[in-house]
């Protein structure tokens, strides 16, 4: 289920709390319209008295400090190059505000509770010391090597970590994973030769590269990009490959990768980058959890409604098998009749009953009183469709950034769009 987003405000020292009830969805939206905008669409919304810690995604607007933190535990994107496109943007709408991202909830909390850190290297001072910056990670190399032959470098949608080793003979090798997995990053096992061992590949395109590794054995030396939780994987890695220098590579990763290995591969224009991003930008409707229920129940019955017809069929095989040996089609038709009856009356008593259930389960999203208030805007920004592409096409020109013009042709369309 979708879960809250929180939006704490600090100002003269006071902390001022706000809770969108389904917003941990493309919560970047909020931001880039900057601050006058997003404290426009805060005014109507009533206040709470404590940090909600069922939140997935938020913000702390610090304006004494000029300081903006902000989460999102299911970002938009998982594309490198665009994360970092969508951080120009935001950077650009809040200028003059130091842009931080926050390792998770906890940093938020901290925050919400006291005046945001000015932090070197976009890191807060303090932060939640009992969390593994490895948690969500995969733990061994040996669970992610079943599907390290199925990567179909053709697939626009595929999505890996990609792994070039320069090894003591200079020989590249060039390895494909689902991520950077813990065990890799904590040195354990050997893993060079593991990943070794694994199918080679030839340079993927950047479309699917969502993390990766360069690996240097003569000179000893490891560089590691990608997404948010890209740091704190090459701080670990400096901790555990002590023997080595260990660098996190902030922007550019792939045309770097692709210049240590030779071939130039397939980078990515800003404009592609962007396609995946600006139609959730120019959306202004709640995200519906109604609508994605209703959704899955199609999807659902016409699932089930193909496998009660292969089981069907799969009954009546012998029937037919045995009317065609024995030439006594009345026998078997009136069997294979009476089982397709049979079958027919039970699945349409069982979906009765089952669209019961789930009606119910709609009425009960919607009487939720946490539901947002039809009346209220689900998004901070424009809510006309027209002046919302004029103003972000004037913040993509801000930014140095193409046109909404350039990028629509690559608009994702598997996103739903504002119109």
């Amino acid at each position: 289920m979708i879960q809250p987003a929180l939006i704490a405000l600090i100002r003269d020292g006071e902390t001022t709390i706000y809770i969108d009830p389904f917003g941990s969805v493309c919560f970047a939206r909020q931001l880039i319209w900057g601050q006058d905008a997003l404290e426009q669409w805060l005014a109507g919304r009533q206040p709470v008295h404590q940090f909600d810690t069922d939140c997935e995604a938020g913000a702390v607007i610090d304006f004494d400090a000029q300081a903006l933190l902000w989460y999102s535990e299911e970002e938009p994107v998982d594309q490198p190059r665009t994360i970092q496109l969508l951080d120009k943007l935001i950077a650009e709408a809040w200028h003059g505000f130091e842009i931080l991202y926050a390792d998770g909830m906890c940093d938020l909390q901290i925050a919400a509770g006291d005046s945001i850190s000015h932090a070197s290297q976009q890191r807060l001072r303090v932060v939640d010391e009992n969390a593994d910056p490895l948690e969500f990670r995969s733990e061994t190399l040996d669970e992610e090597s079943p599907h390290c032959e199925q990567f179909d470098l053709d697939d626009e949608g595929e999505r890996f970590a990609w792994v070039t080793i320069l090894d003591q003979d200079q020989l590249i090798h060039h390895r494909l994973i689902g991520e950077i997995t813990s065990d890799v990053i904590r040195n354990e096992d050997d893993p060079l030769s593991r990943l070794k061992s694994l199918p080679a590949y030839d340079v993927p395109a950047e479309q699917n590269v969502i993390e990766a590794i360069i690996v240097n054995e003569p000179e000893r030396r490891i560089e590691i990009w990608g997404g948010r939780d890209i740091r704190a994987a090459a701080g670990e890695m400096a901790l555990y490959w002590p023997d080595w220098d260990v660098e996190c590579i902030e922007a550019n990763g792939y045309e770097h990768q692709c210049r240590f290995s030779g071939p130039t591969g397939t980078p990515m224009t800003a404009a592609e980058a962007l396609g995946t991003l600006v139609p959730m930008l120019l959306m202004t409707g709640n995200f519906d959890p109604s609508a994605m229920l209703g959704e899955l129940g199609k999807s659902f019955k016409g699932l089930m409604a193909k496998l009660v017809t292969v089981v069907t069929v799969l009954v009546c095989l012998p029937f037919v098998i045995f009317a065609l040996i024995s030439g006594n089609w009345k026998a078997g038709g009136i069997t294979i009749g009476v089982i397709v009856a049979l079958v027919v009356i039970t699945f349409k008593l069982i979906e009765r009953k089952w669209r019961r259930g789930f009606a119910a389960t709609l009425s009960e999203v919607h009487a939720d009183p946490a539901m947002p208030d039809e009346n209220e805007p689900a998004t901070a920004g424009p809510l006309d469709p027209r002046q919302r592409r004029q103003q972000l096409d004037q913040l993509l020109s801000r930014a140095g950034l193409p046109s909404l013009a350039e990028i629509e042709p690559h608009f994702d369309s598997d996103v739903p769009m504002a119109v």
